[in-house]
């Protein structure tokens, strides 16, 4: 029998003026939620916050003690409402300065690209004394954590780089294990199939939603557990039985 196990959880704060006015959509979300539930981690939160120095210390000081991982997403580049650096090392009563390392990347890239690291793309060299880097192998300038906090660029494609070096740095081997059945049958019909195989199966979570492109096409059924690969095949059996009973 599969029992629990301590699955370790996360919260995505994403941070931008621009995601909140509409100007810009958040393109992170699915990527980073897809490669969360790869390594074993539970996203459980997504929050949206502005640039606002009040509101990003706030909230993460309320969150970090309630997630292991906090990742942030947004507002490190070299303009005066990039606050995120300064914000965190607020947040986390550390000092916010330069960090060598940083440094060193940012004067790599700049030289790599043949243009001039100004006093503005120096800013993305500072944040929290004793922060580890997040490397990024897009643009030069680096992420970093701090405690729990993992901050990254918004950009998404300095965003996937960053995941990459992120699942390195925590080295979790956990797995989440996940199947899908999809049927020509509406959810009304199927409902109390997918109640009595979540309570069959111990550890076990199905979500059912419908398929429309104009028309409804039926439903897609999708299986997952953190601990219990058994129970999900067997889930997955019970299901389609019992849904070809009706059919």
């Amino acid at each position: 029998m599969a029992t629990k196990k301590n699955i370790q959880s996360a919260c995505l704060i994403i941070i931008g003026n621009e995601i909140l006015s509409g100007r810009t959509q958040d393109k992170n979300i699915n990527h980073i939620a897809k490669e969360l539930f790869l390594c074993g981690v539970s996203l459980q939160l997504v929050i949206v916050i502005p640039d606002s120095k009040k509101i990003i210390i706030s909230q993460i000081r309320k969150l970090k003690t309630r997630y292991d991982y906090i990742i942030t997403t947004g507002g490190i580049g070299p303009t005066h409402d990039d606050i995120t650096s300064e914000s965190i090392s607020l947040a986390v009563r550390k000092k916010y300065k330069l960090h060598k390392g940083a440094f060193i990347e940012l004067k790599k890239y700049y030289r790599k690209v043949k243009s001039e690291l100004t006093d503005a793309r120096k800013k993305m060299a500072y944040m929290p004394e004793g922060s580890k880097l997040i490397l990024n192998k897009v643009s030069g300038a680096p992420g970093f954590k701090i405690e729990n906090i993992y901050v990254f660029a918004g950009i998404p494609s300095i965003v996937i780089a960053m995941m990459k070096e992120f699942k390195k740095m925590i080295k979790i081997k956990n797995k989440f294990y996940s199947t899908s059945i999809t049927t020509k049958l509406y959810e009304s019909k199927i409902a109390q199939i997918l109640v009595d195989a979540e309570k069959k199966y111990q550890f076990i979570s199905i979500g059912s939603y419908p398929i429309f492109d104009g028309k409804p096409r039926g439903v897609e059924i999708v299986i997952n557990s953190q601990v219990n690969k058994l129970g999900v095949n067997n889930a997955k059996k019970f299901i389609l039985r019992e849904i070809n009973k009706i059919i």
